[in-house]
């Protein structure tokens, strides 16, 4: 792969994305981290309450010494890892209390006569630890009593401090993981940005039969590379279109040219008369006319492909358009001796150049008066409603074969058996140009014999603006 991929912008987004969901990640882990804090603490100051609410009942009582014993038999039991005090005046009362157990207050939280905080409680020195975590609780008497209660609080602070390592843990991995992750999505990703890449290279290389791979997996991407190849077959049809253009445009102006010059200079060779010089100069003018028609109709083709003629659209009625060719075109057939055939069963409104949809159809009624012979049958038919409808012109000519009737639809194609009838292999272009801009289908059938032309509309919205 050509493309680094810590300097794309997708592994940019990548480590962004990253980078957010992990502090998102460390948020939630924090706070459900805090919360837990919040209850143990709670937790233990209730118990703390409850034990200094008794004693403090004890005290009201005026049962000093009964205090005194329940606190002495309480540090003796320990079973619940609190620790009790009463002081007056800085002395302790009483042989009840643990002489080892300084209190060193650190934050305390006021309970109108009641405190509450943590302190460390000191050990002995042979023991390894030099000082334990306490919660306690102080409630100063009128009299100067001061009344401790500790609890330890170093299995708790020990399941926080687990708790707060399993929170950075998890957002480590949580980042780890985001990252590899989203270079996995990078690297899949810049995988099918290279194939399109290399299809790019080598279109511009020459290759414009190549087309981007489209997967089965149907996602963005594949929708993207469905338009850019149909992109890309639009664009190899007018390239193919403009070189075989400039071939017939070289093979079938080349002959009336040669022959306007032959004529000419044979002219100049010797005197002629004034009715000699006159053929001449009509013959010119015939040919200069042809050629002049052949480009005009190149001309209305690649306005067409351009999309030039679509500021002069408007509501169509079908069904009159094709009456007014009908009638137009039933007065040809009948000085042709031909029977024209008329069926008109609906009127839709479509919205589009009535010229352009006028000429087409003029087109195809040249085509089918032309090479049906005499006696013969042209038939102009509408069937359908306002949403779909299908304009066929039918004949009774030598038709198209099968396997030609996709190459008559180009630009100067002609068949052998048509290339010394007038034409210059234009007109069924311009029809498919005319169809394509106006979204119809144009369809080439047998008509058993001659042929069927079929133009099949689906009407736009008669509010419309645009094709």
């Amino acid at each position: 792969m050509n493309i680094k991929l810590f300097s794309t912008t997708a592994f940019r987004l990548t480590i962004i994305y990253a980078a957010l969901f992990s502090l998102f990640s460390a948020f939630t882990l924090g706070f459900i981290y805090w919360s837990l804090h919040d209850e143990i603490e709670s937790q233990i100051d209730a118990r703390l309450r409850l034990e200094t609410d008794f004693l403090v009942n004890l005290y009201d009582t005026g049962a000093l010494n009964e205090l005194v014993d329940a606190i002495q038999q309480r540090n003796e039991v320990d079973s619940y890892g609190r620790f009790y005090k009463v002081e007056s005046d800085g002395s302790e009362l009483g042989d009840s209390t643990d002489a080892e157990w300084p209190l060193k207050i650190k934050s305390v939280r006021t309970h109108a006569t009641k405190t509450m905080g943590e302190v460390d409680k000191d050990l002995p020195s042979d023991n390894p630890r030099t000082s334990l975590p306490v919660r306690v609780a102080q409630t100063q008497f009128a009299n100067g009593l001061r009344l401790t209660i500790g609890h330890e609080i170093s299995d708790e602070q020990a399941l926080l401090d687990y708790t707060f390592a399993l929170v950075v843990g998890a957002t480590c991995i949580t980042l780890i993981f985001a990252v590899l992750g989203g270079i996995w999505m990078s690297m899949s990703v810049l995988k099918r940005i290279a194939s399109v890449n290399q299809t790019a290279g080598e279109i511009m290389n020459g290759a414009f039969s190549r087309r981007i791979p489209v997967t089965e997996k149907r996602d963005e991407f594949d929708t993207i590379a469905v338009k850019i190849n149909q992109m890309l077959t639009r664009i190899e049809d007018l390239m193919e279109s403009m070189q075989q253009v400039t071939n017939n445009v070289a093979h079938d102006l080349r002959s009336p040219l040669t022959r306007l010059r032959n004529r000419l200079e044979v002219t100049l060779l010797e005197n002629r008369s004034d009715d000699e010089y006159r053929d001449t100069i009509e013959y010119s003018i015939t040919q200069a006319d042809g050629m002049i028609h052949t480009f005009n109709a190149m001309l209305s083709i690649a306005r067409l492909e351009a999309g030039i003629d679509k500021t002069e659209w408007e509501h169509v009625p079908m069904g009159d358009l094709a009456a007014e060719l009908s009638e137009l075109y039933g007065a040809v057939a009948e000085d042709a001796n031909l029977m024209f055939v008329e069926r008109i069963n609906a009127n839709p409104v479509f919205y589009g150049n009535r010229h352009l949809l006028a000429q087409a159809i003029t087109n195809l009624l040249d085509n089918a008066i032309k090479y049906t012979r005499v006696g013969g049958l042209v038939g102009l038919y509408l069937s359908g409603d306002e949403r779909e409808f299908t304009i066929t012109i039918t004949d009774n000519g030598p038709g198209i074969p099968r396997h030609e009737r996709d190459r008559v639809l180009q630009r100067f194609v002609r068949l052998e058996n048509e290339r010394k009838s007038p034409g210059n292999g234009l007109g069924l272009s311009l029809v498919t140009a005319v169809a394509r801009i106006h979204g119809a289908e144009l369809m080439l059938s047998d008509n058993r014999p001659g042929l069927a032309v079929s133009l099949g509309f689906r009407s736009r919205a008669l509010n419309s603006e645009a094709a």
